[in-house]
This record gives structure tokens, sequence and C-alpha cells, in this order.
């Protein structure tokens, strides 16, 4: 049985699927709702890990917060560039398209003629 959003199953008919058709459905369900979530970043992942050992009674160790970090690095970097992706295909930016915009200010000092 597959996941679709217009029609939920409800929490009786979940109970009467057998048990393959009802995993089915929740990896259906899940592929489905994968598609609108971000990895996590470097911080959030490190303060997941924090939070993580907490719950277990012990503090982070250097290893862990140096994994977390790799973890975050990769996702931030992922994400860059598929935005930048996604911004070469739309055009890249307005400013730097525009004929009529001849002195683009990039630096605070440069705002004050």
């Amino acid at each position: 049985m597959k996941y679709n959003p217009n029609e939920e199953l409800t929490n009786e008919q979940l109970k009467e699927l057998s048990e393959d058709d009802f995993f089915e459905y929740i990896d259906s369900k899940a592929v489905y709702l994968k598609q609108f979530t971000r990895p996590l970043e470097s911080y959030h992942t490190k303060r997941f890990a924090g939070v993580g050992a907490a719950i277990e009674g012990r503090y982070v160790t250097n290893e862990e917060l140096e994994s977390a970090k790799k973890i975050g690095k990769a996702n931030f970097n992922a994400r860059m560039e598929r935005e930048a992706k996604a911004a070469e295909e739309l055009g890249g930016d307005p400013k730097y398209r525009d004929p009529g915009i001849k002195n683009i200010k990039t630096n605070r000092t440069q705002w004050f003629d």
C-alpha cells in the first residue's frame, strides 16, 4: 500500500493493515516526507551529539564533536552547492545581469559617497 498525502489513512485503517502493508505504507510516507527536509548543519549536529550524551548520562568526547562538525560541514557544503546550482539555472544574481546597474557596492565603506 502506497502513501497518498491527499488521502491519509486513519488510525483504525492502519490497525486493519497487515504487517507487510503497514511497513510499506510507513516507508512510502517516509520517502514522501523526506523531500521536505534538509540535512542538519554543524551547529545542530553538535547540539544533538551533546543532548544524546547528556541523556545517556555522560559527557561528549572530542572525537564525537569532531565527527559532528565534519557531518555538519559536509551537509552545509552540499546545501551551498545545490543553492549555487539553482541560482545559476535561474540566471545568477540579478544585480550582475542588469546592464543598468553600474556600481555594485559590496563594502560598507562604499555606501557613503
